[in-house]
């Protein structure tokens, strides 16, 4: 059971750091071509979250909770990337 549990952790692992090395690679890309096709591409996404964040306030302690995703073509390209590599491990 212990091993299904780490496998599971290591590929939630492994996916956030596609998504992040994805997120870098279209930001660069972007940088590089500004303007262009390749910029629209590989940067505009959606960003789907809380917006404004939630706030609890119980007057002697004010909690919030807010998040946001940036999800682009170029993540999506990082996600697959990652899941792949996951398969061959």
């Amino acid at each position: 059971m212990a091993k299904r549990a780490d496998s599971a952790i290591m590929m939630v692992v492994i996916l956030i750091l596609g998504a992040l090395i994805g997120t870098v690679i279209g930001e660069v890309i972007a940088v590089m071509a500004p303007g262009g096709m390749l910029e629209k591409i590989f940067s505009k996404g959606i960003n789907p979250g809380l917006s404004p964040p939630a706030t609890l306030d119980l007057k002697v302690l004010s909690l919030s909770f807010g998040f946001t995703v940036k999800i682009n073509f170029s993540s999506l390209l990082g996600i697959g990337l990652a899941l792949l590599l996951y398969r061959k491990l």
